[in-house]
This record gives C-alpha cells, sequence and structure tokens, in this order.
C-alpha cells in the first residue's frame, strides 16, 4: 500500500488519539480473547519497533509531483 503524507495535514492531536484509541482496541481484544498477546505482537511489531530505528534519506528522495 502506497500512502503520500502532506507533512502539514498531520495533527499531532489526532496521531495522538488515534494510537490511543488503537491501545484501548489492543487491549479490549487481548482482555475478551478475540487477540492472543502473540497475534497483537505479530500485527504491531512494526510501529513497536519503527520509531527511532529508521530514517529518511531526503538527500536521496525523489520528487512525487
Amino acid at each position: 500500500m502506497d500512502m503520500v503524507v502532506v507533512e502539514e495535514d498531520l495533527d499531532p492531536q489526532e496521531i495522538w488519539d488515534a494510537k490511543e484509541r488503537a491501545r484501548q482496541a489492543d487491549l479490549e481484544a487481548l482482555r475478551s480473547g478475540r487477540k492472543t498477546e502473540a497475534q497483537l505482537q505479530r500485527e504491531n511489531f512494526f510501529f513497536a519497533f519503527a520509531e527511532g530505528r529508521m530514517r529518511v534519506n531526503l538527500d536521496s528522495a525523489r520528487s512525487l509531483s
């Protein structure tokens, strides 16, 4: 899936709220037994380890326009 995000469209509060909703949904899925801890770990693996470990090299990026 390709997605282009324009920086000025990002609202930090909306991002924070979306993350909190996702955390609550994961917790409810775990508590209800709909998902196991292993399932949630697999689903969230990329997001859990991406921050701080990935960098975007804008010098080598090409314009989308």
